[in-house]
């Protein structure tokens, strides 16, 4: 299935679009970017395919990667397609909480880090591994081990310098995650 197709079919499934807009917090039908005049300081293009219940914007980036930018000021790539995002999404439904930790804290084994947010997260049932299985079902997509997702997302973010740094209208970068 083609990007637009996964992205089609995430807002025609009432199913899918509730799973990916909570607890996912990608949200197809917000395509306002976070603030208007982004760029990369590449120069690659970014096309808005999201945003967040905080003002974020979810972007691909050349067609490929996907970048996400918070309304607070910062950004980090959190895959290279969006297949990937989105199987991030369905298998560590709480993946921003990752972004959110400290460089230590990122430094930590990945099983470990997963299995605090696991046992922090165990008794709400939006995070409940039922939910991401039906939505990776739906949209054909693999499930791949949870512990490679999050190494995938540290490993992407790593690369969000200095390619993929947003440049707001004024010329002033994003802060990285």
């Amino acid at each position: 299935m083609s990007d637009p197709e996964l992205l089609a079919r995430i807002a025609e499934r009432p199913e899918l679009f509730r799973y990916f807009e909570w607890p996912c917090d990608f949200d197809v039908t917000r395509l306002d970017p976070v603030e208007p005049g982004l760029s990369l300081r590449s120069g690659a293009t970014l096309v808005p395919v999201a945003g967040c219940g905080a003002g974020g914007s979810y972007f691909l980036v050349d067609g490929t990667a996907v970048l996400y930018a918070s309304s607070e000021g910062e950004c980090a790539l959190i895959a290279d397609s969006l297949r990937a995002a989105l199987e991030l999404m369905a298998g560590v439904p709480f993946w921003k909480e990752y972004l959110h930790l400290s460089a230590r804290g990122r430094a930590r084994p990945v099983a470990e880090v997963l299995a605090e947010l696991d046992e922090e997260l165990a008794e709400l049932p939006e995070f409940a591994a039922s939910g991401g299985q039906s939505a990776a079902r739906a949209l054909g997509l693999g499930r791949p081990d949870r512990v490679a997702l999050l190494t995938g997302l540290r490993d992407a973010m790593a690369r969000t310098s200095p390619g993929h740094l947003l440049i707001n209208a004024d010329g002033e970068p994003y802060d990285e995650f």
